[in-house]
C-alpha cells in the first residue's frame, strides 16, 4: 500500500488488489482512498464516521488482463487516477467542500431511509 500525504492534510491511500482470475488472466484492481482528519467543529460528521477520519474510496477494476500486460495496465490505472485527481485534491478549499458534501450525502441517505421505513 502506498500513502500520499498532500499539503492540505488529505491522505491518499493507493492499494493494489490485483488478483489472478484463471491461468494467465488477471483482474487489475486498485482502491484509492482519500482521508481527511475530523476536528472539533465536525460534530455532525462524527455522528456518521467511525473514528476521527472521513474516508471515501474509489474502486477501479479491469478484468481479463493477460499476464504479460498486467504491470503496464496497473501503471496506467494508478498514474491516470493520480494525474486526474491530485491537483483537485490538493486545492485549498477541497477539505471544507469534501466535508460539506459528505455531511449532506449522509443526511440525505438518512432521510431516504427514514422515509422508506415510514
Amino acid at each position: 500500500m502506498e500513502e500520499i500525504i498532500l499539503n492540505n492534510g488529505v491522505t491518499v491511500l493507493v492499494e493494489d488488489r490485483t488478483a489472478v482470475l484463471t491461468g494467465d488472466l488477471y483482474m487489475v484492481h486498485y482502491e484509492f482512498t482519500m482521508m481527511v482528519d475530523l476536528d472539533e467543529d465536525d460534530a455532525g460528521l462524527r455522528r456518521y464516521c467511525k473514528g476521527d477520519k472521513l474516508r471515501s474510496t474509489s474502486i477501479f477494476k479491469k478484468p481479463a488482463v493477460h499476464e504479460r500486460d498486467v504491470e503496464e495496465e496497473k501503471a496506467k490505472m494508478r498514474d491516470s487516477y493520480l494525474a486526474t485527481n491530485l491537483q483537485y485534491l490538493e486545492h485549498l478549499d477541497f477539505v471544507s467542500r469534501f466535508k460539506a458534501k459528505m455531511l449532506k450525502d449522509f443526511q440525505d441517505q438518512e432521510e431516504k431511509e427514514r422515509l422508506a421505513n415510514g
